[in-house]
């Protein structure tokens, strides 16, 4: 579903509610749910008001990823930054020489649910929805958008 709007942007407030609602793993659009499957799983619809998580795109999740990997990142460096900073200068090398990498492995997994979230919130806040996209996610047949598109060409 294409954004007729382009993009605008939500005030603050508004972008506080939004992000909060995904830090909770929440529906940022309804702030209800639910929107896990399970863990490592979101379902296709927010079970409550219907938007589509990946909003209908079929490379919506690159955005999420990209997200999930800064976030590691940032988490690993402030977390090195706080062991360095507190325990200098008996500073426990071999934490920071296995612990680093298995929390490259080990975080993705565990913010992947609040990536995808925040990234919807993101997207929502520079591209509100508008009532006929969300009337699109709520009756459309096809995952994606791109699925819907051929046939209207056709119908005219």
């Amino acid at each position: 579903m294409e954004s007729r709007t382009g993009l605008t942007f939500a005030g603050p407030k508004q972008s506080l509610v939004l992000l909060g609602r995904a830090l909770t793993l929440r529906c940022p659009n309804c702030g209800k749910g639910p929107v896990l499957q399970h863990w490592l799983k979101m379902r296709v619809r927010c079970g409550s008001c219907g938007i589509r998580i990946e909003r209908g795109e079929h490379d919506y999740f690159m955005g999420s990823m990209l997200l999930n990997y800064c976030l590691t990142g940032t988490l690993l460096l402030v977390g090195i930054a706080v062991l360095l900073i507190t325990r200098w200068p008996n500073v426990p090398w071999d934490w920071l020489q296995y612990g680093g990498p298995a929390a490259m492995i080990i975080l993705p997994f565990i913010l992947y649910p609040f990536s995808k979230l925040m990234f919807l919130a993101a997207d929502m806040i520079l591209r509100p929805v508008t009532p006929e996209e969300m009337e699109w996610h709520r009756t459309a047949e096809g995952e994606w958008s791109s699925e819907v598109a051929p046939r209207e060409k056709n119908s005219r």
